[in-house]
């Protein structure tokens, strides 16, 4: 459903060429489960005309146990060579994390986590309740030279009545990637108010499609957004 009322919309089909947020890597998480279909996917989106493309599959001990960084390496490796080449010829495809800041992961050493930049890591909290060690985890990336980015920050909807949470993480040195879904108004009026706080503020570094299937890829990619929000 899209809450943006018609008189405030000026509604423009989306481009964009790197896309810093997507489950491509089959089999890993709650993503692509089959290669077939990351094909699909990829082949799709270098049809609307992305070039790089960040996997960033679900690093989160709690859920996903398997998933290391060295399996998660193992896995994308195995990807790439399976990969047709017309499709590795044409994208630049690299690997990263979406991590989960559970307990004991503020504790982690930075250096062995998934970049999705140089210097650069996705984390993520729940989308019921905030985490309790979101700014351990900022201040100890950000002591170690990495730079945390917050993934899909409007999608925090208990956020959305404590926007100085935001300036916080903001201020400690985090910075914030846009999930594209999120300009059409899909996830409700309190993740438009979100959106439009952090993009009011500049705040947005990245963005990202967080493709999970063909179907909500296609959805993205086919949905024309508020012109105001781009």
């Amino acid at each position: 459903m899209i809450f943006f009322r018609e008189k405030e919309a000026c509604f423009t089909n989306l481009s964009f060429s790197k896309d810093y947020h997507c489950h491509l890597l089959p089999g890993v998480d709650d993503g692509v489960d089959d290669m077939n279909v990351s094909v699909q996917i990829l082949q799709r989106m270098k049809d609307v005309g992305i070039t790089d493309v960040v996997l960033t599959p679900h690093m989160n001990p709690e859920i996903y146990p398997s998933n290391t960084e060295g399996f998660i390496r193992g896995r994308f490796q195995k990807f790439l060579s399976e990969l047709p080449s017309t499709l590795s010829h044409a994208l630049q495809i690299s690997l990263a994390g979406e991590y989960m800041v559970v307990d004991g992961f503020e504790h982690r050493n930075p250096e062995e986590l998934l970049q999705i930049e140089s210097g650069k890591v996705l984390i993520e909290m729940s989308y019921y309740y905030g985490s309790r060690t979101m700014e351990e985890t900022i201040f100890n990336l950000m002591m170690a030279g990495i730079q945390p980015v917050i993934a899909h920050p409007e999608r925090y909807l208990y956020l959305a009545d404590e926007l100085s949470v935001f300036d916080r993480y903001h201020d400690m040195g985090a910075t914030f990637q846009l999930n594209l879904l999120s300009l059409s108004g899909a996830y409700g009026p309190a993740s438009v108010r979100i959106l439009s706080y952090i993009k009011q503020k500049g705040w947005y570094s990245y963005r990202g499609s967080d493709t999970h299937t063909l179907h909500h890829f296609n959805t993205i990619s086919n949905m024309s957004f508020p012109q105001k929000l781009l």
